[in-house]
């Protein structure tokens, strides 16, 4: 299992063995009735990969120690107190769709670029707030949590479904990532089958603010969206520098 920190740039990711040495996970609970909306932001109620971060945060509220670092950078979750991990809740869950480096640079729009990762994140909410995210894949036939951290992205992913929520209707939202060029991203795009006639645009978080802000004048505020033309032009320069670099990743 990785347990993951959010410093105020990167995401770093280290293995653990030894931490929680009677780490066992629980066995999801099937859900044969349970449909997933694919790639959206939703609580996904009853799903088998819900139900693994559910298993996987009271595996961790039971085995790490009740004082966190000093350092919040280094805390798995941004909490003072990891004993209110026994009161936190899972909330959204989203699939993480991945772009296809090749795809954009041939000229292909980013919607078209996409293909979903099958891992699954989710949020860790404590006290109404996104503090972490639990990171769920299938392994071995079934689901189980593979990822715990990055309290900095929960925050930020909470934000920005929060905002259009506020929408009727909702649009669609969908959680995307460049590993090659070190950029996360929401995809939005209006409700279908109205999403089949308009072009989604791009929120960009601050991993692809930073990322693609060399290739503009100025700043990037957090709430400014990006239309999939501009998307994609920000991202080739990355891309392909990211291609051509082995310490380029996500």
């Amino acid at each position: 299992m990785r347990i993951c920190y959010r410093s105020s740039a990167t995401l770093l990711c280290v293995l653990v063995s030894g931490l929680l040495p009677a780490l066992v996970f629980a066995e999801p609970k099937a859900a044969p009735t349970a449909v997933l909306s694919e790639g959206a932001l939703s609580p996904t109620q009853g799903s088998e990969q819900r139900e693994a971060a559910v298993a996987g945060l009271a595996t961790l509220a039971e085995h790490l120690p009740a004082s966190p670092p000093a350092a919040r950078t280094d805390r798995i979750f941004n909490v003072d107190d990891y004993r209110t991990l026994r009161d936190a809740a899972i909330g959204v869950g989203f699939e993480m769709y991945l772009v296809d480096p090749q795809a954009v640079l041939a000229g292909k729009p980013v919607d078209q670029s996409l293909h979903g990762s099958g891992v699954w994140r989710f949020v860790v909410l404590a006290g109404g707030k996104g503090v972490g995210l639990i990171t769920v894949a299938r392994r071995d036939g079934r689901w189980t949590m593979v990822e715990a951290g990055a309290s900095e992205l929960a925050d930020e992913v909470m934000t920005v479904a929060a905002r259009y929520a506020r929408l009727a209707p909702r649009p669609q939202l969908r959680f995307v990532r460049c590993q090659q060029a070190v950029a996360d991203l929401i995809e939005v795009s209006a409700p279908a089958p109205a999403a089949r006639k308009s072009a989604p645009v791009y929120v960009p978080l601050v991993s692809a603010r930073t990322a693609i802000a060399e290739s503009r004048a100025g700043p990037i505020a957090p709430s400014s969206v990006l239309s999939d033309a501009e998307l994609a032009d920000a991202l080739r320069h990355r891309l392909q520098r990211g291609l051509g670099d082995p310490r380029f990743g996500h």
